[in-house]
């Protein structure tokens, strides 16, 4: 049954509950609007792809690389996640392969984004593994799968150019260099060819100086460098470091030795930076220590109303890659080597489960990272509530 009422509304009435209304909301949209933002980029080493791991991802005519990845998908969550991929998608007439020329199913990208990846490095000493059209390739695989990328020149993207992604109500801007090719290096004509980011200080300088025109609230400088497992970071790499802190990054990160590097603290006119050195391998078959652990490395960065963004919080995750087989089939995963108990370890054998936290206490303490995970699985390594208080390493090997 439905009544209907003939009732007015007073407008003097109706005035006094806006304006009632009005005072209580007020407060709440000025504390609201003075709240900082916070947002979580992740950091995560090379994505190699090499014969064993093609065999693992093989489904018949098909291919499924997401299992290698499934233990640790906590780690991506609510965060801008940046890789780098050191394999090209040329496609399957070129032959799959891996090392020493590689090339790898398109369902690798695919993977890769289901799993959180946003962003992938590509000045690689390896993009131009099946040339100009491999490379080419592997950017319009990466675009259909929606992943972003730097480190090449093509098409609309001229050589040198930053990359800015809205993440977290923050703006990112990405630049990435590499120290050379594997490949003798193309010539850049035109859009169609392709142009590899390479080390320097004028191609440096002016990649940052394209992302400071973005107007960015962090600047990100990656780079392709150093020697291949050396657990020490070059003279050539800490320079172009401090250059790049000194031009605009607030991050470096550092990928190519297949090892880790150490973690560090910078100093810069804008408050705290952040350098690491080298991540290592996220995933591969390299299977001599310490080439099969890494870590994902957590940064958060606040920004309060009116003020710059400021590094808040540095943070790390201990990954090992886990290689078995089982009923003659190969498994190929990475796997967390931390203590948190949120991490899905059913199916894992125990002795490889050992063998994973084994090499997460060893990279604990190599990186001087706290005993103890937060509840989302990362170990604090540097927090803006002490900011004197830098990572102390405990170890001066990760073996």
């Amino acid at each position: 049954m439905f009544f209907i009422s003939d009732r007015r509304e007073n407008p003097f009435r109706l005035a006094i509950l806006i304006s009632a209304l009005a005072f209580i909301i007020a407060p709440c949209r000025a504390a609201f609007a003075d709240a900082p933002v916070r947002a979580r980029a992740v950091f995560i080493g090379d994505i190699m792809a090499h014969d064993q791991q093609l065999e693992s991802a093989k489904r018949g005519a098909s291919w499924d690389f997401s299992p290698q990845f499934r233990r640790v998908r906590p780690l991506f969550y609510d965060s801008l996640a940046v890789g780098n991929l050191e394999t090209v998608f040329a496609g399957e007439k070129r032959g799959y392969a891996g090392y020493p020329s590689f090339n790898t199913p398109d369902e690798l990208a695919g993977s890769l984004a289901d799993l959180g990846i946003r962003v992938l490095t590509l000045s690689t000493n390896h993009i131009l593994d099946r040339g100009v059209s491999g490379a080419a390739r592997t950017i319009s695989v990466l675009d259909n799968a929606g992943i972003s990328w730097t480190g090449l020149g093509h098409g609309d993207v001229a050589p040198n150019d930053a990359l800015l992604i809205d993440y977290g109500g923050l703006k990112w801007a990405f630049v990435n260099y590499c120290y050379g090719s594997n490949a003798p290096l193309p010539e850049y004509n035109s859009s169609d060819d392709v142009h590899l980011n390479v080390i320097s200080q004028n191609a440096v300088a002016e990649g940052l100086r394209k992302a400071q025109n973005t107007s960015p609230d962090v600047i990100v400088a990656c780079f392709h460098w150093g020697s291949e497992y050396s657990l020490v970071p070059s003279e050539e790499q800490r320079r172009m470091a401090a250059f790049s802190i000194e031009n605009g990054a607030s991050l470096v990160i550092g990928t190519h030795p297949h090892v880790l590097q150490t973690v560090e603290i910078a100093s810069s006119d804008r408050g705290p930076a952040l350098v690491a050195y080298s991540l290592g391998n996220f995933v591969s078959f390299q299977r001599t220590l310490p080439r099969e652990r890494s870590v994902v490395l957590a940064i958060d960065v606040e920004k309060m109303p009116h003020e710059s963004a400021r590094l808040a919080r540095v943070s790390i995750a201990p990954v090992a890659v886990s290689a078995t087989k089982h009923k003659s089939r190969r498994l190929v995963e990475v796997v967390y080597g931390g203590t948190s108990p949120i991490f899905n370890h059913s199916g894992l054998a125990a002795a490889e489960l050992r063998r994973a936290r084994l090499a997460g206490e060893r990279v604990l303490e190599y990186l001087g990272a706290a005993k103890t995970p937060e509840a989302d699985g990362f170990y604090v390594l540097w927090d803006a509530s002490s900011p004197d208080k830098l990572p102390m390493p405990r170890s001066k090997t990760l073996e």
